[in-house]
């Protein structure tokens, strides 16, 4: 149960500990996917980019799958945390609902965004990267002769900027979820208070 306390000039919302943990994984599982997946497009895919076709097939293929493993969970975490806050405010239509609503739909759409726009690129890659599993990992023209748009380079390059939507959805969710939270109560100067108080007693 929430409860008002005044500390300091502020009166503030006190929630309880169940409350404050669940806030602090909703917001920090879904801040970090969004930092996971944009460093995945912006830090590490650049840097595979310059390895030859083969090794740059295998690394790609160990960076997908952590996060075939990671990104689902963290994911799951959010919407739950959040489904949850929507549900049980006690103000239907409230902004605060409306923002937790917005985080865990935006975090629901992840897995199949993942699934129906970075699926079809992922698939080809992992196929590369069994096609290329017994070539050697220092070959530069492994793939002389194939389509510009089909080698492992371009495949790579192109999951990278689709990826990105995974990052916008999930930053978008991480700010929503943490303007609701922050703004749970409207802050009242605690001055502003007493003064009135002191106004009712004919003071």
């Amino acid at each position: 149960m929430a409860a008002l306390t005044n500390k300091g000039l502020f009166y503030t919302e006190e929630l309880g500990t169940t409350i404050r943990i669940a806030q602090v994984l909703g917001l920090t599982s879904t801040a970090f996917l969004a930092g996971k997946t944009f460093a995945a497009s912006f830090a590490a895919v650049p840097a595979l980019l310059h390895a030859p076709a083969p090794l740059l097939a295998k690394q790609w293929k160990t960076l997908f799958d952590a996060d075939k493993l990671v990104n689902p969970v963290v994911s799951a975490i959010g919407l739950g945390v959040f489904s949850f806050f929507a549900y049980r405010d006690p103000n239907p239509g409230s902004r605060h609902q409306i923002l937790y609503t917005t985080a865990a739909a935006l975090l629901a759409s992840f897995i199949p965004y993942s699934l129906l726009l970075l699926g079809p690129i992922s698939a080809k890659l992992e196929q590369k990267a069994q096609d290329l599993a017994s070539t050697s990992l220092t070959d530069t023209v492994a793939e002389s002769g194939m389509a510009k748009e089909e080698t492992t380079h371009v495949l790579v390059d192109r999951w990278a900027t689709v990826n990105l939507g995974r990052t916008l959805l999930s930053f978008v969710a991480a700010v929503a979820a943490t303007w609701a939270a922050v703004d749970r109560l409207e802050v009242v100067p605690a001055v502003g208070k007493l003064v009135g108080g002191a106004d009712r007693m004919g003071h």
